[in-house]
């Protein structure tokens, strides 16, 4: 069975797509020059803020990885470390 792989954006979860999101916003200063980034409109981004339910698909959360790696390196491994750190505490007490 052949399926589709998104990389490491697919192993990221929605807290760590919206902390990326949350030091893109910092790093980018507005959720538009986000959104202009990532080539989406402002309400995506503004409905990612808002809405808990919803959240960067794993093509965005890859888009918003690459761009934050060029503004803020130290924070995106930061990041994905305290990502791998919680798959590794769920792999264990399973």
């Amino acid at each position: 069975m052949k399926t589709r792989f998104d990389g490491l954006s697919e192993f990221i979860s929605r807290r760590g797509r919206m902390k990326v999101l949350t030091i893109l916003l910092e790093e980018l200063k507005n959720p538009a020059e986000v959104a202009k980034r990532l080539n989406i409109t402002r309400n995506a981004v503004y409905g990612w803020i808002k809405d808990k339910k919803r959240h960067p698909s794993n093509e965005n959360a890859r888009e918003m990885l690459k761009i934050l790696n060029d503004e803020n390196e130290k924070k995106i491994r930061e990041i994905l470390i305290d990502e791998l750190h919680i798959f590794q505490k769920l792999v264990f007490d399973f």
